[in-house]
């Protein structure tokens, strides 16, 4: 088995500033039409601002704070600010959405606009209410690699990521996902980062749930942002001491009956600890390859260097959703144009994965949290072509995925 070695210093971060941004203009911006229209409803401006603004001020504040924002709070400030926000919020994001669509039909029925607002503000609560808890999918989906060896043919990796453990996904609830894992009977288990929400309070705490995870060739994982905001050492090292392998600019060969295969990981984009050539530079010619890379941004770098699959997270499908549109609408599409499922560039794949815990609201509207299970088979038939910057462009690729509760 051979192996580079572990990642490099970090390099100055690149996205929590802007990631902050956003956010603030999100939490605040949002909450307009769904104030305005309350406002207007009633007769009564005050009193209905006054409430929201209370919750936004608790939650900005916190978040101001830095990014311990994100980690553990008191349960004064989890159940009387965040639950209250996130909840209010995500009626206010629901509502935006609504409101047009609903004020449209009352005119073209020729009703009043006021009946309009009512029913975009029913639907915006009932909304809120189903996004709240939702359980993981398992979603199958068989990947054609070139010059994969026939021992591999069938080689099934079942895929996790984006647990945020924290306050709104507790042990208990990451447990269960293990399990559901492990009933899956996996080769290889894949773990893509953002395990923690952030701070140090669960690195133990999802470290020893994931160490329950079971899989023929062993549980691998690569790091996600989140898992920097906090003491990310000390999360390398809580994982690997419960058993799973933490891949930092690094590859291994996977061996069976006489053949092999290349897995590789890289370390988080956003601190720029990433180094892809590091973590392919000890394969092999002509072996195929699988990269596991939070970050679906490296996908163009990874499909020109001759990577045949990538697995990555990091976007939570976008989270929030349009529904029956959510491939394409979706909150993800501000910061990336792969949000989620499969993705080609030639002969390589990227697939996305939704998650399994959620960032910012503790809600899913839309894109059903999932487990993923990618089955690789010997690619038959014609050669694909390789990958050339600026002479294709990536194509979204979106045959039936089976799923299941």
């Amino acid at each position: 088995m051979a192996s580079t070695n572990a990642a490099g210093p970090p390099r100055r971060s690149r996205g929590p500033g802007r990631f902050l941004l956003l956010v603030l203009v999100l939490a605040v911006g949002l909450q307009i039409p769904l104030v305005a229209a309350l406002a207007h409803l009633s007769g009564r401006v005050a009193p209905i601002v006054a409430l929201p603004a209370l919750l936004t001020i608790g939650f900005v504040a916190g978040l101001l704070r830095g990014r311990t924002a994100w980690a553990t709070p008191g349960p004064l400030r989890l159940y009387l600010v965040l639950w209250p926000f996130f909840i209010w919020w995500t009626v206010a994001l629901l509502f935006s959405f609504a409101a047009p669509i609903a004020i449209a039909l009352a005119s073209l029925f020729r009703a009043p606009p006021d009946t309009g607002v009512v029913v975009a503000l029913a639907a915006a609560v009932g909304g809120a209410a189903l996004s709240l808890h939702q359980r993981p999918r398992v979603r199958r989906r068989d990947v054609d690699i070139e010059g994969l060896p026939e021992a591999f043919d069938g080689y099934r990796i079942v895929q996790i990521s984006d647990l945020h453990c924290g306050p709104f996904a507790s042990a208990r609830r990451v447990a269960g996902w293990v399990t559901a894992a492990n009933r899956l009977e996996a080769d290889l288990v894949a773990v893509t980062g953002d395990l923690i929400a952030s701070g140090s309070a669960y690195v133990d705490v999802v470290a020893r749930a994931l160490g329950g995870l079971r899989a023929r060739d062993g549980a691998f994982a690569s790091m996600g942002n989140h898992d920097y905001f906090g003491d990310g050492e000390a999360m390398v090292g809580a994982l690997e001491s419960a058993g799973l392998t933490v891949l930092r600019n690094r590859g291994l060969q996977l061996r069976r009956d006489g053949a092999a295969i290349w897995l590789a990981g890289v370390d988080d984009t956003w601190t720029r600890r990433h180094d892809l050539g590091r973590a392919l530079a000890e394969r092999p010619p002509g072996m195929p390859a699988v990269l596991l890379a939070h970050d679906p941004a490296l996908f163009p770098d990874a499909a020109e260097r001759g990577v045949d699959l990538v697995l990555s997270g990091h976007t939570h499908g976008g989270q929030v959703a349009v529904p029956l549109l959510a491939r394409k609408l979706n909150l993800a599409r501000l910061i990336t144009r792969f949000t989620n499922g499969v993705y080609r560039s030639g002969a390589s794949t990227l697939y996305v994965n939704r998650g399994l815990g959620t960032t910012g609201p503790p809600v899913r509207l839309a894109v059903a949290p999932e487990i993923a299970v990618l089955t690789l088979r010997r690619a038959r038939g014609a050669q694909a072509r390789a990958f050339e910057p600026g002479s294709e462009p990536l194509a979204l690729h979106a045959p039936p995925i089976t799923s299941e509760m």
